[in-house]
């Protein structure tokens, strides 16, 4: 049973698994998947239960005629009839499935992922047919990829869907949903993954890898972790890096001379490849926002495990009401900036002055 290989969300599992035997399950539902948790995972596991029989759920989920995917397209002229054929093979290879990978399973040419207003007027069609058996799941995959002629268009399939007609759209952003089509949805949140467990995986299916290194690093995510396994241990060390950057970001305060160190980090930094400079920035929010929860006396909120010795008390308190909000939006800037293809030395030179300011800005 696909429930039994989801890694934590023990208590969502058992309130879904609970409503679906009771007949209860809602036929509208969002799964709020903001990294890499599980969302496409967690939708194939509730499909599973709703057109399986419970004494045979053995069948092949992802060709199942009562299963429809819904997924973005990059061009006006991908039809997604042509490509489901790609997308089931794309998610059976890659249950954490990501946008670029997706356009590079996809051959598109196109540069703009949107779930389209004709497929949205397919699935109205599809939603009316009779189904095979007796219930019916679409699987809408980054749902909020939907401009808003498509979107109004979907309303009016939730606002009166057909008997035993399921949809599940699943979420990154929950804020860019259209507010009307959240009301008449339940709305249910990926959690992060405990460290724990993902380290216990890890060690029980690759024992000659550092399980808790690599755990650590994942910030909760399993999709993350995946990436990590397929990639060489030194490739994403950010936490070393980012610690590198703010020990000279603090020298730099007092010694001048310190700042010719964050241009030799910068220059360094701009040499990996795009792909692990987007995860760098993304690993700096995550310990950012690790650092806050630390600072404000939340540390049991915290999933922060270091790789190395470094101390996540001892950076808390330079992050407080009167920067973080600077911070944030200083790493989110640099990550879109390299998402753009700006040049990667001016981001790191760039963020690496900006952050030692910031630091430096005092709470009283």
């Amino acid at each position: 049973m696909l429930f039994d290989e989801i890694l934590g969300q023990e208590h969502l599992k058992q309130m879904i698994q609970s409503s679906i035997e009771k007949n209860s399950f809602p036929q509208s539902n969002i799964i709020v998947d903001k990294d890499q948790y599980g969302g496409l995972h967690f939708a194939l596991a509730i499909s599973e239960q709703l057109l399986f029989d419970k004494q045979n759920r053995q069948g092949d989920l992802l060709n199942h005629p009562d299963l429809h995917f819904v997924f973005p397209l990059f061009s006006d002229k991908d039809n997604a009839s042509e490509l489901n054929k790609e997308w089931v093979a794309y998610i059976k290879n890659m249950s954490f499935p990501n946008i670029l990978g997706w356009k590079s399973a996809s051959n598109s040419s196109g540069n703009t992922p949107l779930i389209r207003k004709p497929q949205v007027v397919s699935m109205h069609k599809s939603a009316k047919l009779k189904s095979y058996r007796k219930n019916k799941v679409f699987i809408l995959w980054l749902g909020e990829l939907m401009p808003p002629a498509a979107s109004n268009l979907l309303l009016k399939l939730f606002e009166e869907p057909p008997a035993d007609c399921y949809f599940i759209f699943i979420s990154k952003n929950i804020n860019d949903v259209l507010p009307t089509i959240k009301s008449r949805c339940q709305i249910s949140s990926l959690s992060p993954i405990p460290i724990k467990l993902i380290e216990e995986k890890i060690k029980s299916s690759h024992p000659e890898l550092d399980a808790k290194k690599i755990a650590s690093s994942s910030m909760g995510s399993w999709g993350r972790c995946l990436g990590f396994l397929q990639e060489d241990l030194s490739s994403f060390d950010h936490e070393r890096d980012f610690v590198e950057c703010l020990r000279l970001a603090f020298k730099a305060k007092k010694n001048k001379e310190a700042v010719i160190g964050l241009m030799t980090w910068s220059d360094k930094m701009a040499l990996l490849k795009r792909d692990e400079q987007k995860s760098f920035f993304s690993y700096c929010l995550y310990l950012t926002r690790e650092s806050l929860l630390v600072s404000y006396g939340a540390s049991n909120l915290s999933t922060f495990i270091s790789n190395s010795d470094f101390e996540v008390e001892k950076l808390s308190p330079f992050i407080h009401s009167k920067n973080i909000i600077d911070i944030v939006n200083l790493l989110e800037d640099s990550l879109y900036s390299i998402t753009r293809n700006v040049s990667a030395k001016i981001v790191f030179t760039t963020f690496s002055l900006n952050i030692t300011k910031l630091l430096a800005v005092k709470e009283d």
